[in-house]
């Protein structure tokens, strides 16, 4: 009695999860849709194209089937083709031959079987061309993305982060698109298979759909559920990867000078077990399917002709046309559901990559700074911060209540304790970010009004952490433009850098190794100074320029920078008060704010905070 109370609730049960599972396998596939739609927007038309040639290919592997049977009724000399629904087209064929019925067919069947060839390469060579495009154009916005991307998004995205969305993520573009194309092509040949099946033996057509749908539905729920946890686990695993690599390979100096490689090491060592872990599972659990596919099919074969030898015993040999047809159409859809595992494991693991690249592409959260549309030629007034206050997070200001004049033809400097806001200032001048109350006004205009682009083309930057990369002296001075020798040789001279470079044995050609690891610091920062005199500048922005070298590359440096200063606009924020005593303006700055200004002489007689500053770290 109770089981027949409990039916009911079973039922219903069991239709909730039936509706659950449909409207997931709905989502699942409308989001791949998306995915899909998303990554070859602007090839609609190769989409179309690879369509045509797919529905070819299917109609090119039916038609193997269609002329497989009446070769094998001629073999066997029986009479008629055993097929009413095809019989006029395979008298069509036979009104136009001379030869023998099983000769005719048999030369159809070649000739279909390379027609079938050469819509295989073109359908895969279409196929490889629209993956080569998508991916290009992919990876192009994603730089694009980067080169528009706020400052703040560097600051907040972990280096390893980056370089996974950059290179790592678009290589399983690849994947997804090959395994994608190829998945779609596999079932248009299955269904016309199918569908040709039916008109052949329509109850053979229901047995062999039944098995595929069975084994389509185990695939999908392995595929979907373990692939994508691996698709997770491997993109954290190798997200990590990027980042432990990139940490070590920026701090090996300092790690080796205190011996510490090891715990780098067991960082790498535990972001790939992490993923080659997972990896295990993932392979055995996608190869599992199609190992019993293949076992069931063998088995079901042959248990189908004991079947039919039994029921048919009078007639048999009449059936084997039959039977060697489905045999073969079998074998035609066999390889192709065996793969269907595969390639959707491979969708499924590649998913997480695609929708982070997806989200990343569309996430417009670091894109909220606009350019303006006045250009900056030259600077004509004094550049002003004007009650100028930053935050970078809303509870906490850097900056607050700012008024700062940067003099036009005159060195003015910044100094002030580590922290009290100093580089920041240099941020927001050259407009990392925007300030969040005040102005700063170039040439008496609110610089959000000018195309960034137009005024850093006339500032001149160098920092406390130089960046050299890995290529010759020249280009490293040139960064990316084209200098005329004259020019370059003009910058090395005032940078006094020019006899250094001609001492060594390829002169301007000169390699200087992963970041520089062939120079020393001093050599490195009038390099930094050499690149930023090479663009004419206007305006002369130093952060901290000589706080990391000793005292005689910092002597040598300061000369350099003392010859340039004379000549253009200069703002020099330091650590060392020494490097700003013969400065114009001196503001002194604690806590987000300016608290004295002067020269150099006025200050110390104030004996204020300068003052300090300069008996401590002077």
């Amino acid at each position: 009695m109770d089981n027949l109370n409990n039916k009911p609730a079973l039922l219903s049960n069991l239709m909730i999860k039936i509706r659950s599972l449909v409207h997931k396998t709905i989502i699942h596939y409308h989001n791949t849709y998306q995915l899909f739609d998303f990554y070859s927007r602007g090839l609609k038309i190769h989409l179309i194209i690879l369509l045509f040639f797919s529905i070819i290919l299917g109609l090119m592997e039916t038609i193997q089937i269609i002329l497989l049977y009446p070769i094998l009724n001629a073999s066997f000399e029986f009479e008629g083709s055993g097929l009413t629904f095809f019989d006029p087209l395979y008298s069509f064929a036979l009104t136009y031959s001379s030869f023998p019925a099983v000769v005719t067919f048999c030369f159809l069947f070649m000739t279909f079987v390379v027609l079938t060839f050469l819509a295989t390469i073109t359908y895969n060579g279409l196929s490889l061309i629209l993956t080569r495009n998508i991916i290009v154009k992919t990876k192009g916005m994603i730089f694009k993305k980067l080169k528009s991307s706020d400052y703040k998004f560097f600051v907040d995205t972990k280096q390893g982060e980056v370089l996974y969305n950059v290179i790592t993520s678009p290589s399983f573009i690849n994947q997804f698109l090959d395994s994608f194309t190829t998945l779609f092509s596999n079932i248009v040949v299955i269904l016309t298979i199918i569908l040709t099946l039916f008109f052949i033996s329509p109850f053979g057509m229901v047995i062999l759909l039944g098995g595929g749908v069975v084994f389509i539905i185990i695939v999908r729920e392995i595929g979907n559920r373990v692939s994508y946890s691996i698709g997770v686990v491997q993109m954290q695993s190798v997200t990590s990867e990027n980042a432990v690599v990139s940490q070590y390979l920026l701090g090996i100096r300092q790690i080796r000078s205190v011996h510490n490689d090891s715990f780098w090491e067991k960082q790498y060592s535990s972001a790939l077990r992490t993923y080659w872990d997972m990896y295990v599972k993932y392979r055995f659990t996608e190869r599992l399917p199609s190992a019993l596919l293949m076992m069931v099919f063998f088995l079901g074969i042959a248990m189908m002709v004991i079947i039919l030898y039994y029921m048919y015993t009078d007639r048999f040999l009449t059936i084997i046309p039959l039977i060697g047809t489905f045999a073969f159409s079998s074998l035609k859809i066999l390889p192709r559901l065996m793969n269907f595992n595969s390639l959707n494991s491979v969708i499924m693991n590649a998913y997480p990559s695609l929708e982070r690249i997806y989200n990343f592409l569309n996430d417009n959260r670091y894109c909220t700074m606009q350019d303006g549309t006045k250009q900056f030629s030259s600077l004509e007034s004094d550049i002003v911060f004007e009650v100028v206050e930053f935050s970078y997070y809303d509870e906490q200001k850097l900056i607050e209540n700012l008024n700062l004049t940067i003099h036009k033809n005159q060195v003015t400097a910044l100094v002030g304790h580590s922290g009290s806001g100093k580089s920041t200032v240099i941020s927001l001048l050259l407009r990392y970010y925007d300030v969040s109350d005040g102005r700063i006004l170039i040439n008496g205009d609110d610089i959000r009004e000018y195309d960034i682009g137009s005024i850093l083309a006339r500032v001149g930057y160098v920092s406390q952490d130089t960046f050299i990369f890995n290529a010759s002296i020249r280009d490293n001075i040139a960064f990316g433009n084209e200098y005329s020798d004259k020019l370059i040789i003009t910058a090395a001279q005032n940078a006094n850098i020019h006899s250094f470079i001609i001492s060594l044995p390829d002169g301007y050609d000169s390699m200087v190794g992963e970041h520089g690891l062939k120079l020393s610091g001093g050599e490195k920062q009038r390099i930094a100074i050499a690149r930023a005199l090479v663009r004419e500048p206007e305006i002369l922005v130093l952060d901290e320029a000589t706080s990391n070298l000793d005292n005689e590359s910092e002597a040598v440096v300061q000369e350099s920078i003392n010859q340039v200063a004379r000549t253009v606009t200069t703002f020099i924020v330091a650590h060392r008060l020494s490097t700003v005593r013969k400065a114009d303006v001196i503001y002194v700055m604690s806590k987000g704010r300016v608290v004295e200004s002067g020269t150099h002489e006025e200050l110390m007689e104030r004996r204020g905070r300068y003052f300090e500053l300069y008996e401590r770290n002077g």
